[in-house]
C-alpha cells in the first residue's frame, strides 16, 4: 500500500518514511515540496496521505482542500501530522477533508497505529465502494508538550536530551535515532539563520513560522527544554513583541546548540558501535 509523506522538515520526514516502512507491505513515497506530492497522487492512487500542517508552498489544509478536489481522491485517508495547539487548525482541517491527527512529538507506536486503523478502514472502504473516509474521534484533543511520566532524571544541570524516552518513542531502534541525530544536526544551521533573516527584517509572522519549523524538528527527540523554548519564543512573535522575542530567541538557540552537542556525541558512539 502506497502511503504518501508530505513534509518540507527533513528530520520529520525521516523518521516518518522508517517507521511507514517497516509496516507490512507500505511503501513510502516521500516529498518535500507539496506541490510535488499532489502531482503524485494525482497519477497515482495512494491508500493514505501523511501531512504536515506548516509548509512553505502551502499549508496542510489547503494540501488537503486540493487532494480533496482531485478527480477520484475524495476519500483516501489523510492523517496531519502538526505539532500546532490551536484548536482552529482542528477545526479548519477537519473541514478541509483531514481524517485523524498525530500531534507533535509522536511515539513510533502511536504513529503505526494510527497508520494501521487508516489503512484498514480504507483496504474495507475500496471493498465495499461503500464506506466514507475514516473521521476522527471527537474527544480527541490537540495538546501541548509535557515531559513523558517515566523521563528519568537529568544527569547534569545542561542535560536537555533524555536518550531513554525518545529511543522509547522510536520503539528501541538505535539506528533510527543515530539518522535523524544526523539529519538534525545538518538542518539545525538553515533553521536558526532563517529566523535570525525574519528577525533583520522585523518579520514576526515569519519568525513565528520558522520557528514552528524548528520546534516540529525538536519534537522528534525528548528535549521538552528546548521545545518549550522555541514555543516561548512563537508566544513573543505572534503577540508582535519583538524585543521579548529577541530574548526568547537568544535562550532557544542557547538550548538548540546544547542539544546539537548532546546529539552528536550520541551520533558518534552509535557510529562507533556499528
Amino acid at each position: 500500500m502506497d502511503v504518501v509523506i508530505v513534509d518540507d522538515e527533513a528530520v520529520n520526514l525521516t523518521v516518518i518514511k522508517q517507521l511507514v516502512a517497516k509496516l507490512p507491505q507500505c511503501y513510502p513515497q516521500a516529498f518535500t515540496q507539496a506541490s510535488a506530492a499532489l502531482a503524485w497522487c494525482k497519477a497515482n492512487d495512494p491508500d493514505l496521505v501523511i501531512v504536515g500542517y506548516v509548509m512553505p508552498e502551502f499549508d496542510g489544509i489547503k494540501f488537503a482542500q486540493q487532494l480533496r478536489a482531485l478527480d477520484g481522491k475524495r476519500d483516501i485517508p489523510v492523517l496531519m501530522v502538526t505539532a500546532s495547539t490551536d484548536p482552529r487548525v482542528r477545526t479548519d482541517a477537519l473541514e478541509s477533508g483531514v481524517n485523524d491527527f498525530l500531534t507533535k512529538p509522536f511515539d513510533s507506536a502511536g504513529l503505526s497505529e494510527r497508520i494501521t486503523n487508516l489503512l484498514i478502514a480504507r483496504s474495507k472502504q475500496q471493498t465495499t465502494h461503500s464506506q466514507p473516509a475514516p473521521s476522527i474521534a471527537e474527544d480527541m484533543l490537540i495538546v501541548a508538550y509535557t515531559p513523558a511520566a517515566n523521563t528519568s532524571p537529568r544527569e547534569h544541570a545542561k542535560q536537555v536530551l533524555n536518550v531513554e524516552v525518545t529511543l522509547t518513542r522510536l520503539s528501541g531502534d538505535h539506528a533510527l535515532l543515530a539518522e535523524i541525530a544526523r539529519v538534525f544536526i545538518r538542518t539545525v544551521p538553515k533553521l536558526l539563520a532563517a529566523i535570525r533573516i525574519a528577525f533583520s527584517s522585523s518579520n514576526m509572522e515569519r519568525v513565528y513560522t520558522e520557528a514552528h519549523s524548528l520546534k516540529g524538528a525538536v519534537a522528534a527527540f525528548d528535549a521538552p527544554e528546548v521545545y518549550n523554548a522555541i514555543a516561548s519564543l512563537q508566544t513573543h512573535a505572534i503577540s508582535n513583541n519583538t524585543t521579548a522575542a529577541a530574548f526568547a530567541f537568544d535562550a532557544a538557540q542557547s538550548l538548540v546548540n546544547l542539544l546539537v552537542s548532546e546529539l552528536s556525541a550520541l551520533a558518534k558512539c552509535e557510529s562507533q558501535q556499528v
